[in-house]
């Protein structure tokens, strides 16, 4: 797995940050090769044989085996992309795609934010416009006027985009190339969103009370399925438990609350510090990550009942689970933890 972060260090009265990316067999948690670069550095994409380090001046190729530098290419990357054999690498209004092997720069467009990947095209937005470009030529296929409210698409599900602005949410149809629907939003989005099949998830607050809502919306009929009322919000999408949607509250005791899907009832509540890492799941087992005290937590999916904890020494600050099941932590006292969950 590819494993790493930005750490800081004063001498002298000022600051030094330094990135570190290191490749870790998984069987042992030895680092097979290291890679540091003064500066932060921000996304990494994988692709082939190639590893793509995004940072604030420059996109850099690393060699996946030996974390060997294979090339630099010029230009801020603060989110990257794979698609059509290429790596797209979005900043400051532009979109550019770079071939993995040596850094070119096949093409670049305009962009006003990252881009989503779905059949087989780069959806991005310009301007008032939705913009679907072929991925190895950078070549509009078609593009769709956006209502105002609307300026950057959230992900793909299916035939369909959903987009979001700072108060508006809306919808288009990848096969009729067209807008679906747009409603307008009380707030920004709260927590990421997350899509099921048969609605999609979210928090928003009410500006006038300050009050948070988790809600469950039906793009179908466009309206809200049910409401919850949340205490505050964190920084977490909803999961989805099968019958049930979990979501985190960072000002509550019983900080993580699961909800019917059908009819927005709590399930169980458990008590879990502020989560503050997207939980992930498996096997019937919802593990989450957090702070106050710095803990994970296995809980049963159908039950929230607490199945084990431990303690970690630092801030959890990611986790997911690799292929074989494990699940990996990873904390701010530069420590990687990984756990059985069979």
């Amino acid at each position: 797995m590819l494993y790493g972060g930005v750490w800081g260090y004063s001498l002298g009265g000022s600051v030094t940050k330094k990135a570190n990316l290191s490749a870790v067999d998984l069987g042992t948690g030895q680092p097979r090769w290291r890679f540091e670069r003064g500066g932060p550095l921000g996304p990494v994409a994988s692709i082939g044989n190639t590893v793509v380090l995004g940072a604030r001046d420059a996109a850099i190729g690393l060699d996946f085996e030996t974390g060997a530098q294979r090339w630099e290419s010029p230009g801020a990357a603060d989110a990257l992309a794979v698609a059509g054999g290429l790596v797209l690498a979005y900043a400051n209004g532009s979109l550019r795609a770079l071939e993995p092997a040596r850094g070119e720069a096949r093409w670049k467009a305009r962009a006003s934010a990252e881009p989503v990947v779905a059949g087989g095209l780069a959806l991005v937005t310009d301007g008032q416009k939705l913009r679907a470009l072929d991925p190895a030529t950078g070549r509009e296929e078609w593009s769709v006027d956006l209502p105002p409210g609307l300026s950057y698409p959230l992900q793909a599900r299916g035939d369909r985009v959903y987009l979001a602005g700072a108060r508006a949410l809306g919808s288009v149809s990848l096969a009729a190339r067209a807008v679906e629907w747009t409603i307008p939003l009380e707030s920004a989005l709260q927590t990421p969103v997350t899509v099921a099949d048969d609605a999609l998830y979210f928090t928003t607050q009410d500006p006038a009370t300050g009050a948070y809502a988790f809600r469950a919306f039906d793009p179908v009929s466009r309206r809200d399925l049910w409401r919850y009322p949340m205490d505050s919000r964190a920084p977490m999408a909803p999961v989805v438990l099968g019958g049930l949607v979990a979501v985190g509250s960072n000002a509550e005791q019983e900080s993580l609350v699961a909800l019917r899907r059908s009819t927005g009832q709590v399930a169980w509540k458990a008590r879990v510090g502020s989560p503050n890492v997207q939980p992930v799941a498996r096997g019937g087992l919802l593990f989450v990550a957090a702070q106050g005290p710095n803990r994970i937590y296995a809980l049963g999916a159908a039950t929230g009942a607490e199945r084990w904890r431990d303690w970690t020494m630092g801030w959890p600050m990611g986790m997911t689970l690799d292929p074989d099941g494990r699940l990996l932590v990873s904390a701010d006292n530069l420590a990687l933890y990984a756990y059985r969950t069979d």
